[in-house]
């Protein structure tokens, strides 16, 4: 099984949404460069969105298209491209997201399942009927349709065994460690996660929420900006920057920050933070840390209940651990005071009670998450 170039995906990933328009995939830009290697199977995909107003209504809509590969390098193949939605966009910017449990057993965002599952039987009806041969199928998704490609490629791995490989474009995290882990295995590694580093939606939902590990870095410039998410727009946009590369060999890669990872903050050096991807990430490293070497990490990833829960037990934890030791008071320091200059509060006093702590670290999850907001309301 062969893998797509990251056009090849780019192009998948767009056409995806071009599902909601009235004219045919066929006479779109992006098909006209794929239909040499493709022909088009199954022209929608409906599904519910996660918004709350269509899952009262279950109001569907598209949501992806299928294609199969002709004779060549892509034979037999099959392509599932997902798209994302701006109506989803309070879904994934919900501090209150729930957890509910996807096709290999683990714990991913609840939203994200819902609107999987709200056409996981038409993937079923469509692929049984092809289920006779091996099958190999690439899964594709920007935006939110990337978090569903995540799910899909889970569920088809384990549903039909098939050869699967997830490519992926701005995608959120959709679930916790152990579904990334899976992930990584259902794919048997082959998870081309691409992103712009200016680009907010990979940095949401934060922890516990992970990414698998490996990512592309198609555009490295850091200062967070929701224009970054852009699938189509020439900058960056997603399908411009994927075609300046042959292969994924030839791109920057980057690492989802591991829980081994030991990162601490010095708090009289948190003037260097600045409002980028790379230190919103080395925040959430830090207070994994924090989280691990408190003996606090476990019993906070392992809550099921939903993520507002877990965010006050992080700042509990966080509390309660002030008065145990020196170094745990200067590594809580050092993380508030880090978060306060990541959301532009660099002089804010600190306080060690727990409304403090939360009121900080609500202050900067409300800061990226309202980056990602805007950024999918921008969608394609």
């Amino acid at each position: 099984m062969k893998t797509l170039t990251p056009a090849f995906a780019a192009d998948f990933a767009a056409l995806a949404y071009e599902t909601l328009e009235r004219a045919p995939l066929e006479s779109t830009e992006y098909y006209r460069r794929l239909k040499n290697t493709f022909l088009m199977e199954a022209g929608s995909i409906k599904g519910v969105s996660g918004s709350i107003l269509e899952r009262v209504f279950t109001h569907s809509t598209n949501f992806g298209c299928i294609a199969k590969g002709k004779k060549g390098l892509f034979e037999g193949d099959y392509v599932l491209a997902l798209r994302g939605t701006a109506k989803m966009r309070d879904v994934i910017t919900d501090l209150n997201c729930g957890l509910s449990t996807c096709s290999n057993s683990q714990p991913v965002h609840a939203g994200f399942n819902h609107t999987f599952n709200s056409f996981r039987k038409q993937l079923e009806q469509f692929f049984s009927k092809k289920a006779s041969q091996k099958l190999n199928i690439h899964v594709v998704g920007h935006s939110l349709g990337g978090a569903l490609a995540n799910l899909a490629a889970n569920w088809l791995k384990n549903h039909f065994g098939a050869n699967v490989k997830l490519y992926t474009f701005g995608a959120p995290r959709v679930g916790y460690h152990s579904f990334a882990i899976q992930t990584e295995a259902a794919t048997n590694n082959h998870v081309y996660r691409c992103v712009h580093a200016a680009d907010p939606v990979p940095l949401v939902p934060v922890w516990p929420f992970m990414h698998t590990e490996q990512e592309y870095i198609l555009n490295g410039a850091a200062t967070i900006t929701p224009k970054a998410h852009s699938m189509t727009e020439q900058t960056p946009g997603y399908l411009h920057t994927a075609s300046n590369f042959k292969s994924y060999a030839a791109i920057n890669k980057g690492m989802e920050k591991r829980i081994q990872e030991e990162v601490r903050l010095d708090y009289d050096k948190r003037l260097e933070c600045s409002r980028t991807s790379r230190w919103a990430r080395k925040i959430g490293a830090a207070l994994i840390t924090y989280l691990r070497d408190t003996g606090k990490l476990y019993a906070i990833q392992n809550h099921y209940t939903n993520t507002l829960t877990v965010y006050d037990q992080i700042a509990k934890a966080l509390t309660d651990s002030i008065d145990l030791s020196k170094n745990y008071t200067s590594d809580v320091k050092g993380i508030l005071g880090y978060m306060l200059a990541f959301c532009g509060y660099p002089f804010k006093a600190i306080s060690f009670t727990y409304a403090s702590i939360r009121h900080i670290l609500k202050l900067m999850l409300k800061n990226v998450f309202s980056l990602a907001g805007q950024a999918i309301a921008l969608t394609k």
